[in-house]
């Protein structure tokens, strides 16, 4: 029984970080309309100001689209490898939940400091569902 409602949540936690991946995602397909001359002339210089990082000249908005493409794909690839490892023996599973908690806790606490209320109770959820099924999960068999 226990082993089965672990599974059930370790696949919830999976589903939950590719439906992440699917929302932050929409952030990439427009950008924002500034309210303000004072928000426009940041989002101009954030996208056509342009320094020299070793040898390339990139923009800040550059840097920050980089970085959520890169979050957006690696919670995308976490739930895509969860939901492969799914029917593989509960030990397994246990610690792979075991290394999602120790990484949403982190980036719970980083969310809790740089990002607003929705990614990050998105983070604290999966935290709990992950908790929830590494307590639920039997550990491997010595």
């Amino acid at each position: 029984m226990t082993d089965k409602w672990g599974r059930r949540l370790f696949t919830t936690g999976a589903v939950l970080l590719i439906l992440l991946g699917l929302i932050h995602s929409l952030s990439l397909l427009e950008k924002p309309v500034p309210a303000n001359n004072t928000e426009r002339q940041l989002q101009d210089l954030m996208s056509n100001y342009k320094f020299n990082v070793m040898g390339s000249m990139r923009s800040m908005d550059n840097f920050m689209r980089g970085f959520s493409i890169s979050f957006m794909l690696g919670v995308f690839c976490l739930g895509a490898l969860d939901l492969m490892l799914i029917r593989e023996r509960s030990g397994l599973l246990k610690r792979v939940a075991l290394i999602h908690i120790i990484w949403l806790a982190v980036m719970t606490a980083v969310g809790l400091r740089y990002f607003f209320v929705a990614p990050t109770s998105f983070l604290a959820t999966a935290l709990l569902i992950f908790a929830l099924a590494w307590l639920k999960l039997p550990g491997s068999a010595s």
